[in-house]
C-alpha cells in the first residue's frame, strides 16, 4: 500500500482526531476506563479539534505530520512533533494539557498526565530537545509502516539539529520505539486505587529517549 508523508493542515485535524479516538478505543483497558469513565460530552470531539487547531496556530515549535494513502487520500496516521532547539525555547514551552472535561476522572487524569509533565521536567528539564507528543495510527491502517515513516521523519530532523528525542509511550508501543533506537529513561507508575481502581491497579507509561546520530560530513 503506497502512501506519502506531508505536513498536516487545519483541514486534517478532524480526521487526525478521529484516528486518535479510534486508536484509543481499540486499545482501551481497565486503567483507561478509570481515567476516562464517560460519558463524554456530545461536542467533545469538536472541542478537541479546536484545541489542536489553536495549539498548531499559537505554538511555533509544533509540526503536525500525516501519512496519506495514495489511492484513497485517507489519513492513515499522524504525529505531533515539538522542536526546542535552545534552552530558552525549551524553558518557555507550554505544558502538556491535562484532560479535565466531561467524561474524564479529573483527579486521576491530574495524577497521570500531571505526572508525565513532572517526569519530563526531571529527565529533560530545559535542555534543547525534540518531543514526540502524539503518534497515532488509525486501526484499519496499522502494521502498514505509516507510524514508522512519521517517526523516522522526526528522528532525521533531530539528527540534523543534533538533538535528543523524548517521548512517553504506552505499554503496547514500548517495543516499537525500542526498534527505532529509543532507550528507556524512566517510567511513570500511578496507583489508581484512590481513583476507583481495584487494589493494586496501576497505570504506567515508559519514558524513552533517543540520542542523536552524528551526521556524516
Amino acid at each position: 500500500m503506497a502512501f506519502h508523508i506531508e505536513e498536516a493542515t487545519d483541514a486534517d485535524i478532524t480526521a487526525a482526531m478521529q484516528a486518535e479516538a479510534a486508536a484509543y478505543g481499540a486499545n482501551k483497558d481497565a486503567a483507561g476506563a478509570i481515567l476516562f469513565p464517560g460519558p463524554s460530552s456530545p461536542d467533545r470531539l469538536e472541542l478537541k479539534i479546536q484545541q489542536i487547531i489553536d495549539m498548531r496556530k499559537n505554538d511555533p515549535t509544533t509540526t503536525f505530520l500525516k501519512a496519506v494513502e495514495d489511492e484513497t487520500g485517507d489519513l492513515m496516521a499522524f504525529a505531533k512533533w515539538n522542536f526546542y532547539p535552545t534552552e530558552e525555547i525549551a524553558k518557555n514551552a507550554p505544558g502538556r494539557p491535562i484532560p479535565n472535561g466531561p467524561g474524564c476522572n479529573p483527579e486521576a487524569c491530574k495524577a497521570f498526565f500531571g505526572g508525565l509533565v513532572q517526569k519530563k521536567a526531571e529527565l529533560i528539564g530545559n535542555k534543547p530537545h525534540v518531543y514526540l507528543h502524539m503518534l497515532h495510527t488509525h486501526p484499519k491502517y496499522q502494521k502498514r509502516g505509516a507510524a514508522s515513516a512519521l517517526i523516522k521523519w522526526g528522528m532525521q530532523k533531530a539528527d540534523e539539529l543534533g538533538l535528543a528525542v523524548y517521548l512517553e509511550s504506552s505499554l503496547q508501543a514500548h517495543t516499537f520505539y525500542h526498534h527505532h533506537g529509543f532507550k528507556d529513561a524512566g517510567r511513570l507508575v500511578v496507583d489508581l486505587q484512590p481513583f476507583g481502581g481495584e487494589e493494586g491497579m496501576t497505570h504506567s507509561a515508559p519514558l524513552l529517549v533517543r540520542e542523536p546520530v552524528k551526521q556524516l560530513a
